[in-house]
Order: structure tokens, then C-alpha cells, then sequence
């Protein structure tokens, strides 16, 4: 577009606020606005930035916000939006702190948007704030269900909470008054303060205690008590996020949230009740989070809730329980995933041997639910310890008696794109262990299965293997482990990449 065509945009827009505000001229407005949109986003940014706001002050845009036509609001927000990209945040908070406060309280989302995008420019504790703003922000977490405004309120309050604004400014006494008020609503809107919560208590203990003294977290705890089946799932699945501090683990701890939640695990043991079930599954997965929550020690955990014996007798459990039994069993993968746990399960032995003998008498689809916890368990984090790899190699040899690579190639044969994933998944966690790489090396039909390419496999299951084949080339063992040309051809493999097709030489024929 040519500069006279936003010059004479800009031109139509000050002449039009200078008429009566008639339904014709509010129509104008908005086609004007709209097409400055179009001007700023086409460029030349900087002379159409410089021109707006030579001839549109941003107070002049400001005030538009506040007229009675949501349309107009909506363009004019959608212009303030792109003049204010440029704008620092120093320079927001100096400049339109009035504004601020009166946009965080505008009843069109759209507005409220505008101004909560401004705050994710403060990036550091030692920027320009004000108290003012955050029982405000604070408010924008209000509704029934979630909207693009709860979404970026929430994101900018964990934004400032990892900043440094969380003691100073965003519990500040006033701001408190505006959580709880927040806290009376229903339960999205309840949840959307535990989120930002879960990130404040692990930014500081300070902020832990405040929380916990202003009855906050306590709260958060009495969600456990609802009748509501939903809230609680809900809550089983953040308070992981809650324990990022010693502190904070200890607290939920003493309040008994842990010994609870075990009772009511066994408590429902025998009730074949929908609601129940889908209790007993949540428990399952919060005790198996737990392992990685910031705040506690994996193994002291596991020996002071002794869930591992649970695992193993619901992954032994019947045909009834299957749901529980996949669950069980996914359970045990994001566990075992822990080095410090997994080596806990090493002692236990309850949960592995459940997990060995499920694998070798399941089929189909409990199968590749094996594959995907022994793949977990294989590629435990952090870095494997000489106990934990020595586990995955005890786990190995007892897999499939003790063929497990040759099994998982049939299961990657069948061609269907979950059992490929995770029978690739499983051998490229076994190549991060000296002996996994030795063991692949040592079945040269599995090592030319895997140096297959093979299209119809689709992208996912094709990447999958490159991964696998580019992990075994990048381990130290490998050298020593393949033969030349083995490890030739699997270097050479790398190099091509995993949707590599070759090209084979066409040969004319003439005919006779």
C-alpha cells in the first residue's frame, strides 16, 4: 500500500473524531481503524508508527476504548495493540498508569488483553511496578470458564511471580484481599489461583509461608474434602505442582493430604462404582507424579507411602481391572522414569516382577502399554547411575525369557504406528546404557532390521528410528561395540537422515 493511502486513513480518522458520534460515523470509524490495522501490519512500520502518533495520541485511542460500540472498541484495541509493540515496559508504567488500571477494569476482554500483554514486557524484579496493578490482574482471573483473558491474567501473574513481583507487589495485603476474593468463586476460577500459587511457592518459601499463615493454602487443602469428583481429580493432579519446595511438601505432609489420599485408595479397593474408579486412577497417577515434585526425596517417599506393592498387584490384577491396570502400569513408567525411585523399585521388586511377567503373557494392546513403561524405565533421568542401569539390565534379561530385542522387532514388524514408537522408543533407551548397545550389537539381524528404511511406516514411527540409530552412533560404546561396517553403515544412516529415499539407476532399453 502506498503512504498516501495511510496518510489519508490517519486523515479520515481525525476528521471523523471531530464529528458527531452518529451511528454513520461510528460505522466510518471502524472501517478507518480496521484498514490502519491493515496499513500497520504491511508496513513501513515506523513511518506508519510515527505518522499515527504524530496525528492519534494515544490518549485520543484511549478514550475510544471507552465507547458504546464493541466493534469499534475491538478495532481500535487492535491498532493501540500494534502501536504499543514497541513500547517498553518502563515507558507503559510512566506513561499510562491511569490507563492501566482503568483497562485492567474494562468490561470488553478485549481491552483487558491489551493491557495484560503489557505486563509479560516487565523482566525483572528491578523494573518500574506499582502495588495498584495487581489486585487488579488478580480480578482478571474471574469467570466460569476460561477465557482468552483468564488464560494471559494467568500467565502474566506466574510471568511476575518467576520476575520477583510475587512478596512485593502481587502479595501485598491489598492484593491477598483480592486472591480470596477470587478463591469465593467456582471452581475454574478457584483452580486459576492454584496454578499461580504452585508457581509462587516455588519461587520463595517466604511466599510458602505468607500463603500458608493467610490460610491460603490451607484452602487449597480443604479442596480434597470436595464432593466433587472433577475438583478433586483436578486437585490430586496440581498438588505435585504444589510441592516444588521442602517446605511446602512438608506442610501437605503434616496436614496429612498423602496418608488421606492412600486411605481413600484403599478405601475404595472393592467398590466397583464409575466415580470411584476414576478416583482410584487419579490417586494412582498423583502418587506417581509425586516422585518428581521439586520439593521431596523420591525413595523416602516411596518407603513412607509404600505404593510400589500396589503397582504390582493391580498389574497382576485380573481382566476386570483393566483400566486399572493400564493405569498401574503407566504409573510404574513415569516412576521408574526417576532414577532415585527407580532404584527404590530395584529393592522393592514387586512392581518389576509384575511389570516382567504382564509383558510376557499380555498381547495387543497391554503390550505396546509395557513397551512404553519400559522405555520410560530404560531412559530413567537423571543420567543412570551404575545401580539404576544395572536394574534396566536385570529388567532386560528377564523380559521375554530373555529374547526381549528379538520381541520387540516383531512388535515393531506389525507395522502399526503405537507398537513402532514404542518398540523404537525401548532400543533407544537401551542404547544410553553400555550394555544395551552391546546387546543390540550382538544381534546382527536386529541391526540390519533396524538399518531398514521403510516409508510406509509413516513419519512419526520413521523418526522414531532415526532417533534410535543416531542415539546408538552418538554413544561411546558404539565403536567398540559394532563391527566396521556396521558401524559404517549406521553413521552413514545418520548422515542421510530419517526420510532418506535412495535413487536406483534407470537403464533405457531400446526397442527393436
Amino acid at each position: 500500500m502506498s503512504d498516501k493511502e495511510y496518510v489519508a486513513t490517519i486523515k479520515k480518522i481525525c476528521s471523523l473524531l471531530q464529528s458527531d458520534p452518529t451511528p454513520e460515523v461510528i460505522q466510518s470509524l471502524r472501517d478507518a481503524f480496521a484498514n490502519l490495522s491493515i496499513h500497520l501490519k504491511a508496513g513501513p512500520f515506523l513511518e506508519v508508527f510515527e505518522t499515527t502518533l504524530s496525528n492519534i495520541p494515544f490518549a485520543a485511542l484511549f478514550s475510544l476504548l471507552a465507547a458504546p460500540d464493541n466493534k469499534l472498541i475491538v478495532a481500535v484495541a487492535e491498532v493501540a495493540g500494534q502501536l504499543l509493540k514497541p513500547v517498553t515496559w518502563a515507558m507503559v508504567h510512566q506513561t499510562f498508569e491511569e490507563y492501566i488500571i482503568q483497562g485492567l477494569a474494562h468490561p470488553h476482554p478485549v481491552v483487558k488483553c491489551l493491557v495484560l500483554n503489557q505486563f509479560l514486557k516487565c523482566e525483572q524484579k528491578t523494573d518500574p511496578f506499582s502495588a495498584q496493578y495487581s489486585p487488579y490482574v488478580w480480578k482478571c482471573l474471574e469467570g466460569k470458564s476460561d477465557t482468552d483473558a483468564t488464560k494471559l491474567a494467568k500467565q502474566v501473574l506466574i510471568h511476575l511471580c518467576e520476575t520477583g513481583m510475587d512478596m512485593d507487589y502481587l502479595f501485598a495485603e491489598s492484593s491477598l484481599d483480592a486472591v480470596r476474593a477470587v478463591l469465593e468463586g467456582d471452581e475454574s476460577q478457584r483452580f486459576r489461583v492454584y496454578d499461580v500459587v504452585a508457581v509462587a511457592v516455588g519461587c520463595s518459601d517466604d511466599v510458602f509461608e505468607l500463603l500458608r499463615q493467610e490460610g491460603i493454602v490451607d484452602t487449597f487443602v480443604k479442596e480434597g474434602d470436595s464432593d466433587d469428583a472433577l475438583a478433586v481429580m483436578n486437585w490430586h493432579e496440581l498438588i505435585p505442582a504444589v510441592c516444588t519446595s521442602e517446605a511446602a511438601f512438608s506442610y501437605l505432609d503434616s496436614v496429612g493430604v498423602f496418608t488421606n489420599a492412600l486411605s481413600q485408595f484403599t478405601a475404595d479397593e472393592s467398590s466397583l462404582d464409575a466415580t470411584h474408579s476414576f478416583t482410584r486412577v487419579s490417586l494412582l497417577k498423583l502418587f506417581s507424579r509425586m516422585v518428581d515434585a521439586q520439593g521431596i526425596n523420591p525413595a523416602e517417599f516411596l518407603v513412607k507411602y509404600d505404593i510400589a506393592p500396589t503397582l504390582g498387584k493391580l498389574i497382576s490384577g485380573s481382566s476386570s481391572e483393566t483400566d486399572l491396570q493400564s493405569t498401574a502400569i503407566s504409573c510404574l513408567g513415569a516412576i521408574g522414569n526417576n532414577t532415585a525411585a527407580l532404584e527404590h523399585l530395584a529393592t522393592e521388586k514387586t512392581a518389576l516382577t509384575a511389570l516382567v511377567e504382564a509383558y510376557n503373557g499380555s498381547i495387543s494392546g497391554m503390550r505396546v502399554n509395557c513397551l512404553q513403561t519400559i522405555a520410560c524405565i530404560f531412559g530413567h533421568l537423571p543420567e543412570p547411575t551404575k545401580t539404576s542401569s544395572q536394574t534396566c539390565y536385570e529388567l532386560y534379561t528377564q523380559l521375554a525369557q530373555g529374547k526381549f530385542l528379538v520381541s520387540v522387532t516383531q512388535e515393531i514388524m506389525k507395522g502399526f504406528e503405537e507398537s513402532c514408537v514404542a518398540g523404537f522408543a525401548v532400543i533407544q533407551k537401551m542404547a544410553l546404557h553400555a550394555w544395551g548397545v552391546r546387546e543390540i550389537a550382538s544381534y546382527k539381524n536386529v541391526v540390519n532390521f533396524l538399518l531398514t528404511r521403510d516409508p510406509s511406516k509413516g513419519k512419526t514411527a520413521q523418526q522414531w528410528q532415526f532417533s534410535t540409530i543416531e542415539t546408538i552412533v552418538e554413544s561411546r560404546e558404539a565403536k567398540d561395540a559394532f563391527d566396521s561396517d556396521a558401524y559404517s553403515r549406521l553413521t552413514k544412516y545418520v548422515k542421510e537422515g530419517p526420510y532418506y529415499v535412495s535413487t536406483m539407476p534407470q537403464v533405457a532399453i531400446k526397442s527393436s
